[in-house]
């Protein structure tokens, strides 16, 4: 008992010394910096490779901007219901790829894009259940192995794929696929930020609990995350430039079409955007083959403090939109109407659309899958138009580059 108290009594003075540095760390930041975007991932590693929201969990975030909880099912989808693989019998449904903007960061759940989706088939009389599996930090080299290991199991009847302009870098980090001579080449099975570690780190409860609630904690788990991906992107881009010099050097070029529209023959753009068309060519090729309608919805970048332009960054120019069964959204047309008007960004914190914005997007998806019959085939124009969307925010403007 003696030897305890002793040892206690030694370690106590540095505690209290540790405790107070913490509370002095704490303040000075939330004083020079601010309240820091408390966003704890619960991003997880699978059996079939590639990450995603690490299941039956629900968690906080919470920032300048505002506080929402996320629900996760036990199989990683945001949602508050379990989703059989086996599809109820008058059901539609679509699965909705992409990174934090799909999984809904800074929106609740039933103010996500998919969900308005949803809502909007639904009240126009379609059985539609939206999948959304969404993981933040994904690559579209990501959200590719993820349908077709585990996604395609849910026997989807359209597929959204939403890409963002970060995609491009994250496809490179990933290191996930390459070119060699023109031709997309797996060169890892899966893909784990910092592996095991990643694992524990993510899934430990005393992590999470700094990640949402310690303004210090979160503000050097930050810089040392983005130190720590600028390296890995700078390991891989090498790789990924040196296979597009190949390619062209063999002779690749892009196809017919493109090179009469571009008047470029065999100009793939730069080493990310090739390696992201070679992808999502791969992508489009697993849904045609299964007669899946693809969707492929652009998010733009706001420019300027005040939002004033909304900017793609969708490499249309190398990517061949004119395919059947593939169809672009390109967000930019329907948003800028709103700009100056309503708030479409979270600008305290990481940037990703408002409620409002997902509204727009989830109600113009909407119309391009009643316009163009991408569910209910049966569906005559007649009935389509009997079930027009109201016009409450985005059924009033320019639906955009639809294709």
């Amino acid at each position: 008992m003696k030897k305890s108290r002793s040892i206690l009594r030694a370690l106590l003075p540095p505690l209290m010394s540790l405790l107070l540095f913490a509370g002095l760390f704490e303040l000075g930041v939330l004083l020079v910096a601010g309240e820091q975007a408390k966003f704890p991932r619960h991003v997880v590693g699978t059996d079939f490779g590639v990450r995603v929201n690490q299941p039956d969990t629900t968690y906080r975030h919470k920032s300048a901007d505002g506080t929402w909880w996320f629900t996760i099912n036990s199989r990683g989808l945001r949602a508050d219901r379990e989703y059989p693989y086996e599809k109820p019998p008058g059901v539609f449904r679509i699965v909705s790829l992409g990174d934090s903007f799909t999984a809904g960061y800074e929106v609740a759940g039933d103010e996500t894009f998919s969900s308005v989706l949803e809502q909007e088939l639904r009240r126009a009389g379609l059985q539609v259940e939206v999948l959304n599996a969404g993981v933040s930090g994904y690559s579209n080299a990501e959200a590719l192995l993820y349908l077709e290991r585990e996604l395609l199991k849910y026997d989807p009847d359209l597929v959204l794929l939403s890409f963002f302009a970060n995609d491009l870098v994250d496809n490179v980090r990933s290191g996930l696929f390459r070119l060699e001579e023109g031709r997309l080449v797996q060169t890892a099975d899966g893909y784990v930020p910092a592996g095991a570690i990643g694992n524990f780190l993510n899934t430990n409860p005393l992590f999470n609990w700094l990640s949402g609630y310690s303004n210090a904690f979160v503000f050097a788990k930050e810089r040392l995350t983005h130190i720590l991906k600028r390296r890995i992107v700078e390991q891989n881009r090498q790789n990924v430039a040196d296979a597009v010099d190949g390619a062209e050097a063999a002779g690749a070029t892009a196809p017919p079409e493109q090179d009469e529209a571009d008047g470029d023959a065999g100009d793939s753009g730069s080493p990310e955007q090739a390696l992201a068309v070679a992808i999502l060519d791969r992508l489009y090729e697993q849904t045609h083959a299964r007669g899946i309608p693809l969707v492929i919805q652009s998010i733009p970048i706001p420019i300027g403090e005040d939002e004033g332009e909304l900017v793609e960054t969708f490499p249309v120019d190398y990517f061949d939109l004119d395919r059947e069964g593939l169809y672009f959204v390109g967000m930019a047309g329907p948003l800028t109407p709103w700009v100056g008007r309503e708030p479409l960004y979270n600008r305290r914190s990481h940037g990703h659309w408002t409620a409002f914005a997902h509204r727009v997007s989830g109600e113009t998806l909407a119309r391009l899958v009643l316009r163009e019959h991408l569910l209910d085939r049966s569906m005559t124009a007649a009935a389509v138009a009997g079930h027009a969307l109201p016009s409450r925010s985005a059924a009033q403007q320019p639906q955009g580059d639809l294709r």
